[in-house]
Order: structure tokens, then sequence, then C-alpha cells
């Protein structure tokens, strides 16, 4: 394990040029390809259908990921995944440069999900295999504090550049990005001498079965925070379009909602190295509850940023929540598979809600929609808080066992312990 390091200083500086220095260049570009692929959807006459068959399939293209990545990182290691989820986003790139039609866009949007869905995937699973349990909240809230930076930057710059330079230059910008952080990954990532997964592995349907119980709860509350983090994104612009502002005024308003969540990434780390999992989650699921309730109380620029900053500061206390209770959770042995199953059942909330949110508020009401999505994630507050086990409360049992130099069971055993259970 590379990056074990006594102090958690030394093992974020151990990450800094294999994983976090690629992220930046691969959160830079997909925030960029956010914008300027519903853009250029309209840009070529396809209109808002076609702008949201794009979004669409881009969810859709992650979430089809999560399930193959996992089985070929258990088969060829996390290193061929990365760098493959890379290569495919390079690809669609290069497509989309080159033959720029609806057809192809909508194609691309898809491929594009599949790569980062890989990509995310295989980076998981590495940080999880070299990074200590105490430790991983804090690695992998600055790893989202990165992705969140990422969407900030990223849409600014393409923005821009699409105005001045055009779109075919932005592609191939981006399409540059995704290739630096291949390249960074191919040479670095192999110093770090990443573990392949000699261990037995599972099937797909062995882990779903074995650890269904874990699946059905853990996954449940993923499934709702997802759905709320996708809604919040979905309602903001809408909303503030309803009530008359401008869309320079509904960006600034965004913008200032990321910017507060960017911000939490270290509290929110700290928070889930030191205090628990559990904190983060319910407080996040909480919050943008409350946020996603109050939205349609609002009648102005005022109260809608006051709503909008509270959703940041929610999903701030989340930041990289989905993927630390994932590598707790995640087993000794068919540990890519389960966390394939896991990221697929969050990412299925992500693309259901905005078109279940959408339907429903077409159907009846913006109200109805809106307390209807917070009235879920409370219910979801609430499986957490009976059903997901503090698993940092078990690593410092373990710890103050070792200490006192009670026997403990060897992994071996554990591992076996744990899958009798399942």
């Amino acid at each position: 394990m590379p990056y074990v390091q006594s102090s958690i200083t030394g093992t974020i500086r151990g990450l800094i040029v294999p994983i976090y220095a690629p992220s930046v260049l691969a959160a830079i570009a997909r925030g960029g390809a956010l914008i300027a692929l519903p853009l250029f959807a309209l840009e070529i006459g396809g209109g808002p259908a076609l702008a949201a068959g794009v979004v669409g399939l881009r969810a859709a293209g992650t979430m089809a990921a999560n399930l193959p990545s996992g089985f070929f990182a258990s088969k060829f290691g996390d290193k061929v995944v990365m760098l493959a989820g890379l290569a495919i986003l390079v690809a669609a790139l290069g497509v989309l440069t080159g033959y720029a039609s609806a057809v192809t866009l909508l194609i691309s949007s898809f491929v594009l999900g599949v790569g980062s869905g890989s990509w995310i995937m295989a980076r998981l699973l590495h940080i999880t295999e070299t990074v200590r349990l105490e430790q991983r909240g804090r690695v992998i809230s600055v790893l989202a504090g990165i992705e969140r930076g990422g969407t900030l930057v990223g849409p600014v710059l393409a923005g821009v550049a699409i105005q001045t330079l055009g779109y075919r230059v932005v592609f191939v910008s981006v399409g540059v990005l995704f290739l630096v952080a291949l390249l960074v990954v191919l040479w670095k990532t192999s110093r770090a001498h990443v573990r392949r997964e000699t261990r037995r592995t599972l099937s797909i349907i062995q882990v779903v079965v074995r650890f269904r119980d874990t699946l059905l709860k853990g996954g449940s509350v993923m499934l709702f925070l997802s759905y709320l983090r996708n809604a919040r994104m979905f309602l903001l612009p809408v909303w503030g379009a309803t009530i008359g502002l401008s869309p320079g005024e509904i960006g600034l308003v965004v913008s200032l909602s990321s910017a507060i969540d960017m911000a939490m990434f270290l509290p929110a780390g700290m928070i889930l190295d030191h205090i628990g999992r559990k904190t983060n989650l319910i407080a996040c699921l909480l919050l943008l509850s409350i946020a996603t309730a109050l939205l349609p109380m609002t009648n102005g620029f005022l109260t809608f940023l006051l709503v909008a900053m509270l959703a940041g500061l929610g999903n701030g206390f989340g930041t990289g929540i989905f993927m630390t209770l994932g590598g707790d959770f995640a087993p000794r042995y068919g540990r890519s598979e389960f966390l394939g199953v896991w990221r697929f059942m969050g990412d299925f909330g992500g693309v259901v809600s905005p078109f279940a949110i959408g339907s429903l508020a077409q159907a009846t009401s913006m109200l109805v929609a809106c307390m209807s999505s917070g009235a879920l994630g409370c219910f979801g507050a609430i499986l957490a808080l009976a059903f997901i086990p503090e698993t940092l409360r078990a690593y410092r049992i373990r710890r103050e066992l070792q200490e006192s130099g009670i026997p403990r069971e060897t992994d071996s055993e554990s591992g076996s312990r744990s899958e009798s259970r399942g």
C-alpha cells in the first residue's frame, strides 16, 4: 500500500501527482463539457429536447459503466480501468470534434458518461485499496473538493472560449486535458506500484446476494442522496427562471451556492474522520431537504439566494460521503464488484431525479414537486439514522483492542466471518 503514511499530510502528499493532479485536469475538462455539450445542441438547432437528451445520456452512460468497470478492475487492476476511462473520454471528444452532428453529439454524450464512470469507479477503488480507513474521509473529501472546483472553473473557461474561439476549439481543448490526465496516470501511477487485486473475486450476482443487506439499506439512502443532489442542480435554474430572474442572476446564485459547497470540503473531511460518517450524511440530507422544500417560497433574488446557499451548505456537508461509505462497506473479497454495484445504485437516483421532478411538476405544480423531493430526503435521513452503521466506530474499536494487547481476528478470519454474515 504505497500511500499508507503515519500522518494525513503524508498520505495526501503521496496522492498529489498520481491521483489529485489528473483529477484536477479531468474535473476541469468535464466541467467544460457539461456546459459545452447542451449549448452545442441548441447551436445546431436541436432545441431543448436534444439538450435534455445530451444531459440524460451522459448520466445514463456514467451509470452503465459502474458494473462493468468493477468487473474489469477485479480482472486487470484499477490502473488499467483508470487509463481505459480516460482513453474513452479522449476518443469521444475526438469523434465529436471531427463529426459534429445531432447523432454524434448524443452518442458522444453517452460515451463521455461511460468514460467518466470508469475513471471515477477505478479511482475510488485505488483510494480504497491504498488509504487507511481513518484517513479515507479526508482524502476523498479533498478529491470531492477538486471535483467541485472543476464544476466552477470548467464552465467559465468553456463559456468564454465558446464566445471567442468556437465550439470546435473547446472540444479539442477538453480532449487535450483528458489526454494529459491519461499521460500523468500512465507515468506516475506506475511508480506508485498500484496493487492489482489478486484476491479471490466474486461475480456481480454473488455480491448482490451476499451483501444484499448492506446494499439494500445503505444503497437506498445513497439513492435518496443522489436524487436530492441532482434535484438541486435541476430545480435552481428552473425556479429562478420561473420567478423572473435573468440568466446572469441565476448564474451568479448557482455559482455562489457552488462556492459554499466547494469551501466545505475540508470541514466535511475532518468531520468524516473525527466525528463520524453518519453526521455528514444526515446533515447533508436534512439541509438539502429543507432547501428543496423552501425553494417554492422564494419570490425574489435575495430569498432565492439564501435558499440556494443553504442547499450549497447541505451538499457541502456531504462532500465525499458517497465514496467514503462505499469504500468502508466494500468487502475484502469482491471489492471492485461491490463498488460497481454501490455506484450504480447511487447514480440511478441521479438519472431518475430530473425526469421524475419534471414530470411531477408538469402534472401538478412546482410546489408539489419540491415538497415531495424534500419529503423523500427527510425519509432518507431517517433511514440513515436507523440503518446505516457508523463505520468509523468499528475502526476505533479495532484500534483500542490492538493498543490494549487483546488479540483480534486476522484479516482472513474477519473476511470469512463477514462473508458468512452476508
